[in-house]
């Protein structure tokens, strides 16, 4: 067999998918210690759901399934890493390739493992034990790694050096009295001060360093509020500027919050000492306890709590993530009113228009009115209305 993969091999989705997937599914095996034969259906109806991942492309319009097909047989054919047995059982009409059985042939493993440069399990494990070797009293918990060890990532030259950059998490947390997240990062991870944002990373390292990984402080949310001298109610707003607009109306018995986006869908938010106010106007110290009282949930008699942002999906997804925070709330119904409006009126743009296409629809986030009259009017139309749309001196009159 050659030493390099085809470069049409690459070049088709399916095959490329499927040879990963055998070298997935004989990983698995040897994990386990049972190896067995591999084999499967293309069948865009049956399997796992990684296998229907893998198949995707044959129900992509943009691909030719022909073409796909006619390549998976020729290298069957030509490189013998597999056999292709046609579905006995195909009625005519029906596409050759469905319901063909694909039996991966074990002699081929050492060369499919060549092409893809995935050398099997227990070599991963073997090289990872070697490489952690010297560092491997600078982690109070070393055996919280993955068994086979990290994979190289972009930006870093060898694995290597990314288990050094590990290693320097316990002398920074050593000789830190306290220290940030991020400070962490950007000191230990080549000025990345983002690097460990990352759930899994964060976990990584308090069970890596499970004692001095206390020394970690939790970030701080930094919140702007509009405080009248009463309040009776309380509304989130995601955009900036209609924030400051709505503001400066000075509403008399409504705070404002700007939640800056999903910065106030922190699960974290109502826990003491992570969020930080400043006031956009004066208010007073008696404003300020009667509203940290109600942010803490010292305040035994609650308010009304309500989310206006954008009409789009991910307008809707901050108010969801609110609602963990702050179980009653309700996307604030006046705002959106007048979003609505012009959604239905053809004064919206499509998603492609304003770098949107990445927004995926929700079905509901347990606000009745956003269930039953947002989410059903973004999915009818497929066309979003940004907050600073609104004319807020319209607004005004719905306040108390």
């Amino acid at each position: 067999m050659e030493k390099a993969l085809p470069y049409w091999v690459e070049e088709n989705p399916l095959l490329i998918g499927i040879l990963n997937f055998i070298l997935d599914r004989r990983d698995s095996q040897l994990q386990r210690g049972k190896e067995a034969r591999i084999s499967f259906r293309l069948d865009l109806r049956a399997g796992s759901k990684r296998w229907q991942e893998v198949l995707e492309p044959l129900r992509d319009p943009a691909q030719d399934e022909q073409e796909l097909w006619s390549e998976l047989q020729h290298f069957a054919n030509e490189y013998q890493c597999f056999a292709v047995k046609p579905n006995p059982k195909r009625r005519p009409g029906v596409a050759e390739w469905q319901g063909a059985q694909l039996i991966f042939r074990d002699a081929s493993e050492e060369q499919l493992r060549l092409w893809l440069d995935r050398p099997s399990p227990n070599l991963r494990q073997s090289a990872w034990t070697s490489l952690l070797e010297p560092y491997v009293d600078r982690f109070e918990n070393p055996a919280a790694f993955p068994i086979e060890g990290l994979e190289l990532q972009p930006g870093f030259d060898s694995v290597e050096e990314l288990v050094s950059c590990w290693a320097s998490v316990g002398r920074e947390l050593i000789f830190a009295e306290q220290i940030s997240w991020r400070q962490l990062a950007a000191r230990c991870f080549k000025g990345d001060s983002k690097y460990l944002e990352l759930h899994s990373r964060q976990s990584l390292v308090r069970n890596l360093f499970p004692e001095l990984s206390r020394k970690i402080r939790e970030r701080q949310l930094l919140l702007h509020a509009y405080l009248p001298e009463q309040f009776t109610q309380v509304i989130f707003i995601e955009n900036q500027d209609t924030f400051i607009s709505l503001a400066e109306l000075q509403p008399n018995c409504t705070a404002l919050v700007f939640s800056e986006g999903y910065q106030g869908g922190a699960e974290r938010i109502r826990n003491p000492g992570i969020a930080r106010f400043s006031t956009f106007n004066g208010a007073d110290k008696a404003s300020r306890q009667q509203f940290l009282q109600w942010w803490y949930g010292d305040d035994s008699s609650p308010l009304p709590v309500f989310f206006w942002g954008d009409l789009d999906y991910e307008g809707l997804r901050i108010a969801a993530a609110l609602r963990r925070s702050f179980p009653e709330l309700q996307c604030w119904r006046p705002g959106y009113d007048l979003l609505l409006d012009s959604l239905r009126t053809g004064k919206a743009h499509c998603p492609d228009l304003a770098e949107k296409l990445g927004q995926k629809p929700i079905e509901m986030i347990g606000c009745q009115y956003a269930d039953q009259y947002l989410i059903p009017a973004l999915s009818t139309t497929t066309s979003f209305v940004d907050q600073e749309a609104a004319n807020l001196g319209a607004l005004l009159e719905t306040l108390p």
